[in-house]
């Protein structure tokens, strides 16, 4: 149950209706309704997880892109701008993610550090990022990964014979990518069709895995599930063309931590996926 008088009393308006909108990774998630204005509640039990989250939009919010406005955060609760969707033809959505993303990809670091200043989240699960990592192939190995397989593993869900598999990839994962063009670039981490809104404004950005990362790695996860099409690519291309080994290389190898991820949500369904890439990348 919502507290709505609480909501009501951090709004300073009457919150009306508290209505369910879907159950979240982490909790149940509202919309807000007031007489004039409506507002998105994400809930979950105790942690830093919503909290993280905010943090992580407040990040991009300073970058000029458009994410949620945050109003208020706590240990169990965190409360947004509710953004209104409406109907944009599939073109025009591809050109507004293609530009946002090339705004987000644009912002490396000084440090030319890969991961971020905190530890991140990617849906339930915490994302490592040491501060410390200047390697690209190490980073990737270290910090994401060996640590989602190793999870998959002990929870039953990715058999040793392909938990060795990945292990002896990431022993020499350095060998396999071409690291002299690669600098760190803040990616979203997640972005699948349901983490970007779109209105007449633009593209909305939601639900970040934040981290400096090959800018690739978001390109190889919206190809893992065709979440944009021709118009997308041939925007975002203009101003950054594919890397030589990106389909034979760097697609596999990304999209294996996002089947790992998957697989740790949603159980077995994920394994064949898995296997495809360890096998495209004749491990």
């Amino acid at each position: 149950m919502v507290d709505t008088p609480f909501f009501s009393n951090i709004l300073n308006e009457e919150v009306q209706e508290a209505v369910l909108l879907t159950q979240g990774q982490i909790g149940p998630i509202y919309r807000l309704d007031t007489e004039k204005n409506r507002y998105l509640l994400k809930t979950a039990a105790p942690s830093d997880r919503l909290e993280i989250e905010a943090k992580m939009l407040l990040d991009i919010k300073k970058y000029g892109i458009r994410v949620p406005q945050v109003i208020d955060v706590s240990e169990t609760h965190l409360l947004m701008e509710y953004i209104e969707e409406e109907n944009v033809c599939v073109s025009i959505q591809e050109t507004m993610a293609a530009e946002i993303l090339l705004k987000l990809h644009a912002v490396g670091n000084n440090a030319h550090m890969y991961g971020y200043w905190y530890d991140t989240t990617i849906g339930a699960f915490e994302q490592k990022n040491e501060q410390t990592q200047y390697h690209w192939a190490l980073f990737f190995a270290q910090m994401r990964l060996m640590p989602m397989a190793k999870r998959c593993y002990e929870e039953g869900l990715l058999p040793k014979l392909q938990l060795a598999r990945i292990e002896m990839l990431c022993s020499k994962l350095y060998t396999r990518i071409d690291m002299r063009k690669i600098v760190p670039s803040l990616i979203h981490g997640d972005l699948w069709s349901g983490n970007i809104l779109f209105n007449m404004n633009g593209a909305v950005l939601i639900d970040p895995a934040l981290y400096f990362a090959d800018r690739e790695v978001e390109l190889a996860f919206i190809l893992m599930f065709n979440t944009f099409g021709k118009k997308f690519w041939e925007h975002y291309m203009q101003e950054y063309p594919l890397s030589d080994d990106f389909y034979e290389t760097k697609v596999p190898l990304y999209q294996l931590y996002y089947y790992l991820v998957h697989m740790a949500i949603y159980g077995e369904s994920y394994l064949p996926g898995t296997i495809n890439c360890l096998d495209r990348l004749k491990v």
